[in-house]
């Protein structure tokens, strides 16, 4: 536990930033759907698409940003015991995670595609920087 609370202007920063990774999922999760598709046909609904979601290697790149939702959830969360230097952490993950790379990892680089590909992941990216002061 910290000794340190999680400042207000921290907590609403982490909530708005876990709006905002939600809303670029959401759109990148889409585009993805979109080139899978376009491989292997049509998906047959929602449970297929949440099968593939959770395990097929097309898709296992958003796990940084579902993951990175629910470490915000669990920090903001009322019985968490998380304290500032959490929220720092995290916001310092966010910087690092969300800045999309030509070279790196295979997050950066995916990401750096969808941003080159996509005018609304690129708004979405502009606000969650902005949000970061990234």
């Amino acid at each position: 536990m910290s000794l340190q609370p999680i400042e207000p202007e921290s907590r609403e920063l982490l909530g708005n930033l876990r709006n905002l990774l939600l809303e670029q999922h959401k759109l990148l999760l889409d585009r993805e759907r979109g080139e899978y598709e376009k491989t292997n046909g049509p998906i047959a609904g929602p449970g297929p698409f949440l099968a593939l979601v959770l395990g097929d290697p097309h898709f296992a790149w958003l796990k940084h940003i579902s993951t990175m939702v629910v470490e915000i959830d669990e920090a903001l969360s009322r019985r968490s015991k998380a304290g500032q230097p959490e929220a720092n952490a995290l916001k310092a993950q966010a910087r690092d995670i969300m800045c999309p790379r030509e070279q790196g990892s295979d997050f950066a680089v995916r990401y750096y595609n969808a941003i080159q590909e996509s005018p609304d992941v690129v708004i979405l990216q502009v606000r969650i920087e902005r949000l970061l002061g990234a």
